[in-house]
């Protein structure tokens, strides 16, 4: 009689049943591998929920506004707000959702400018509906109208509420912030998500001091704004130092942006430097600063090295112009490729006379007599939004007075010494008719 065993003996390397072990341990692990998973996941937004909380907090007790209390996921998903009143406007900042991304949105309420006013920057879409006779309004400064899109109820009236001064304002935050936009009531910029507590505080003080020379009539800003359009640099310098509009903090803010960015142009590197390192200690994560007191340092290091070079050719006014002035650049690019590629090189240029004075002293051209002409040497055609006159402002002997009338369509040599991005002007020093 043979006796056979209740059960078949268990093979070596599988589990009682017949399973493979490696297949029953993964079957008992594989719970504990996606409860290890989603604990990470969980732990990851809970510490980014944390740190997004606290560096809105932080924002919220710097510029004495309300922090918004939030639940869920507010670093990934969910919902921070905080608003509030900043020197008599209303503020607010807060994330959204779009496109599966989460943004924070800033904007500043204003009491109405009555002016059905909409302004944003120019896109290739406003460039399309130009071409099929969609027009929006022109100021007569071709940089600014090329630049910003100008819609509103009263052309007349806008024209004349978009001073110099408010031209500027209203560029330098649509060349640091492009998705910035201004209407009647309200200032509006839309960035990524960010935890970074600078950036918020620097971005909504941006909104107010713009909000404050929007607001009133600010001649501190505005007839250097005019100067400086004219192509003397050295003179709205001047009358930026000069001016001291005492009591309101956000209008000297201003001032002295428009103050540090004209002493670089005008050569003086280390009082901007100085200024813009001030500057961006009260708003540290602005863009626009930000880039500009890089800059300076860069330029004062390159200043102690730089060695004496001779003269080479910069080639056309085309060719300069069209590649300084695209419309992609921001005005410190345009500062960045000038100093690398142009500056001190020599010109051959000819233009269109605009104006013309004699001097003794000027400002953008020292203390030596001298004719100061200003040329239009090119009408840039790298848009389709606007031409856009570039002027070349040069320092000619005196004598050349005399043998010049506007009008008058010459030819000239020197020296590339500076360039002022915003006004899209080149200076030009030891300058002589041919």
């Amino acid at each position: 009689m043979i006796c056979r065993p209740s059960s078949a003996p268990t093979a070596p390397g599988t589990s009682p049943k017949g399973t493979p072990r490696a297949r029953y341990a993964g079957k008992m692990f594989a719970p504990f591998v996606v409860l290890a998973i989603a604990g990470t996941v969980v732990a990851l937004i809970t510490s980014r929920r944390k740190s997004a909380n606290a560096a809105w907090a932080e924002a919220a007790r710097r510029l004495r506004i309300e922090l918004k209390p939030t639940n869920g996921f507010a670093a990934l998903s969910g919902k921070l707000s905080m608003r509030g009143s900043i020197d008599g406007f209303t503020v607010w900042i807060n994330t959204f959702q779009s496109n599966d991304k989460t943004h924070t949105r800033y904007r500043l309420r204003m009491p109405s400018l009555a002016l059905g006013l909409k302004l944003s920057r120019q896109s290739p879409l406003a460039a399309i509906s130009r071409f099929f006779g969609g027009k929006d309004i022109e100021v007569g400064q071709p940089l600014f109208d090329r630049q910003i899109m100008i819609k509103g109820d009263y052309s007349e009236q806008v024209r004349a509420f978009l001073t110099p001064a408010r031209r500027v304002a209203i560029s330098e935050l649509v060349t640091a912030y492009r998705g910035a936009t201004v209407s009647d009531t309200e200032i509006e910029v839309v960035q990524g998500f960010t935890s970074d507590t600078d950036e918020l505080v620097s971005i909504l003080l941006r909104l107010v001091s713009l909000a404050r020379v929007l607001s009133k009539e600010e001649p501190a800003l505005d007839r250097p704004a005019a100067t400086r359009l004219a192509g003397d640099a050295g003179e709205a310098l001047a009358e930026l130092q000069q001016e001291t509009p005492e009591g309101d903090p956000w209008i000297e803010f201003a001032r002295k942006t428009q103050e540090a960015e004209l002493s670089y142009v005008h050569g003086d590197i280390k009082e901007a430097a100085d200024a813009f390192e001030q500057l961006s200690k009260q708003v540290p994560a602005d863009l626009g600063l930000k880039a500009w007191r890089d800059k300076t340092r860069r330029r004062l290091e390159a200043e102690e090295e730089q060695l004496p070079t001779v003269p080479e050719d910069a080639g056309t006014a085309a060719e300069v112009s069209e590649r300084l002035f695209h419309p992609d650049n921001y005005s410190f690019d345009t500062i960045d490729m000038f100093e690398a590629d142009y500056e001190g090189k020599s010109v051959r240029w000819s233009g269109e006379l605009k104006r013309l004075r004699r001097f003794d002293h000027d400002r953008d051209f020292g203390d030596e007599p001298g004719t100061k002409a200003v040329f239009a040497v090119y009408n840039l055609t790298n848009d389709m939004f606007a031409g856009r006159e570039i002027d070349a402002v040069v320092h000619l002997p005196v004598a050349t007075a005399d043998l010049l009338d506007t009008g008058d369509v010459r030819t000239f040599t020197g020296t590339l010494a500076r360039c002022d991005p915003s006004m899209r002007n080149f200076f030009v020093t030891n300058g002589a008719l041919v």
